[in-house]
């Protein structure tokens, strides 16, 4: 089964509403996803409740979404074949050990904070990775606390993304990847930048967001859904 999970520490750069688009355009593409939003505490899921969602869903607590109760959970749900969850960074780290295909996506909008957060989320991801292979750290990844690593990271183990969000239409990938070069050491020191999926997510209204996600029903407009696609067509291939 694929898996896609959304990653970010950081609020309002767009991780639930990115998951929420990609889960819609799978739909369409006839991919059956389940999408799952992990939730801090007291946080009321946006999708999992509402009525007309062409997909299926299901939420989770953080404090009980152990990898265990996200596995159990998916498995309630055999009529799906991908899914896409939703989740705060620092429930990730374990899930991502136990599905060893997923691909790890963090939305990155435009502004100078969000690209800074996304690269430094992603370059702990990479830490994370690289020190749960070498076998001096493998039984003490539980309790690691994740450290900046500046080494680059095992390629066999880069499974993050860096999607774009709303960023300008004008900016072609050169310029895009010089924005992300400012906020992460490894690049400018001249080893191998994040990945970047070129296509990214474009800018969507609020009122045509709203109308996607909420808790009460789900809307969705031609020009959402065209958007979802594309951005469907372009995540699936991550995983060929």
């Amino acid at each position: 089964m694929r898996t896609f999970l959304f990653l970010g520490s950081k609020g309002g750069s767009g991780r639930t509403a990115s998951s929420v688009i990609l889960a819609t355009g799978l739909a369409a593409l006839g991919h059956r996803p389940l999408h799952l939003q992990v939730t801090m505490s007291g946080i009321q899921p946006v999708i999992a409740f509402a009525t007309g969602v062409p997909f299926s869903t299901a939420a989770l607590a953080e404090h009980v979404a152990t990898p265990e109760a996200i596995r159990h959970t998916i498995a309630a749900h055999p009529e799906c074949s991908t899914v896409v969850i939703d989740m705060v960074k620092r429930t990730v780290w374990e899930t991502v050990f136990d599905n060893p295909t997923s691909v790890v996506l963090f939305p990155m909008r435009h502004a100078a904070v969000e690209i800074e957060v996304a690269v430094r989320d992603y370059r702990d991801l990479q830490t994370h990775l690289a020190s749960a292979s070498d076998p001096r750290f493998r039984f003490h990844r539980r309790t690691a606390r994740p450290r900046y690593n500046a080494r680059p990271p095992i390629a066999s183990l880069d499974r993050g993304w860096l999607l774009p969000v709303a960023w300008p239409e004008d900016l072609d990938d050169h310029a895009v990847a010089a924005k992300v070069e400012r906020f992460d050491g490894p690049m400018r020191a001249g080893l191998p930048g994040p990945r970047i999926l070129k296509r990214g997510i474009a800018d969507i209204s609020k009122e045509h967001l709203d109308d996607l996600v909420n808790t009460s029903h789900y809307i969705c407009s031609r020009t959402v859904e065209a958007t979802a696609v594309a951005v469907a067509q372009s995540v699936s291939e991550l995983c060929v």
